[in-house]
């Protein structure tokens, strides 16, 4: 298990996005991480994309993806870059993710807590509405994601709970409408909270998340044969074992900071 804190800023994931979208990136956000953009073209041959597709799947940290490895290899197939980010402070879950998206630090985008406020300042989904591309964020209703980025000319699906966003946005996929497509489940996080990072109840929801991107990244191929698309796993914070059992997030050690994403960039087929 890693005791040391990655170094590659989860802030610089929103630009090296953009960049490969040809968008230019929000206000704010961090420069482009150099490493994962050499890795991902050196998978593909690629430097620009037309299509981006992110899998958020809440508190898959670092060491849960060594942990259960096998569950999760199979997806390198079609997502083979693995990124080592370190999350932002407090990796608590609307935290990470606006500044997944804005690419800036939690003073300037101004989600400091657990709370779910709008982001005002410019987002990776402003960046692409700007650029005349259309962004979608399909999310469990009422969570971080479903939230904080309102009030943009963009389409927002907030539905049930994870099995019902992985289906709204396979049929999604399927009218192929979105140059930006954002699936957010949240199973992991929840039954680690009710239990602990390594139980039951939480390596079943770990096999749910790698069975939904799998479906997802599947779907590229029959859906998106036109488009070169980007595909992600993309996670917003890791999780500990607290004394009394339960798990939780939230604290400034490497097993709540210290995360894995996955990338790859799918060719286009016809």
């Amino acid at each position: 298990m890693n005791k040391e804190f990655f170094t590659e800023p989860l802030t610089s994931l929103c630009a090296t996005l953009c960049d490969f979208a040809g968008v230019t990136p929000p206000e704010y956000a961090a420069p482009a991480s150099a490493e994962l953009k050499q890795k991902l073209v050196n998978q593909s041959g690629l430097e620009k994309v037309d299509r981006i597709l992110m899998y958020n799947p809440d508190a898959v940290a670092d060491y849960i993806y060594d942990k259960y490895y096998d569950k999760f290899a199979p997806l390198e197939k079609t997502a083979p870059v693995r990124q080592r980010f370190i999350t932002v402070y407090p990796p608590k879950t609307p935290v990470c993710f606006a500044s997944m998206y804005t690419g800036a630090t939690p003073d300037k985008h101004g989600i400091t807590k657990y709370e779910k406020p709008v982001v005002k300042i410019e987002s990776i989904f402003d960046a692409f509405i700007k650029a005349g591309k259309k962004p979608c964020i399909v999310s469990v209703k009422n969570q971080s994601m479903d939230k904080i980025f309102r009030g943009r000319d963009m389409a927002y699906f907030s539905e049930t709970y994870d099995d019902e966003v992985v289906a709204r946005a396979l049929e999604l996929m399927e009218k192929d409408e979105y140059d930006l497509l954002c699936v957010y489940n949240q199973r992991y996080d929840d039954a680690m909270h009710r239990s602990h990072p390594n139980s039951k109840r939480s390596q079943h929801a770990l096999d749910c998340y790698a069975a939904a991107f799998k479906q997802l990244s599947e779907k590229v191929d029959t859906c998106w044969q036109k488009h070169d698309t980007l595909i992600g796993f993309a996670p917003d914070h890791g999780v500990h074992r607290m004394i009394i059992g339960l798990g939780n997030h939230g604290s400034n050690i490497p097993k709540d900071m210290n995360i894995s994403h996955l990338y790859g960039i799918i060719p286009k087929k016809i």
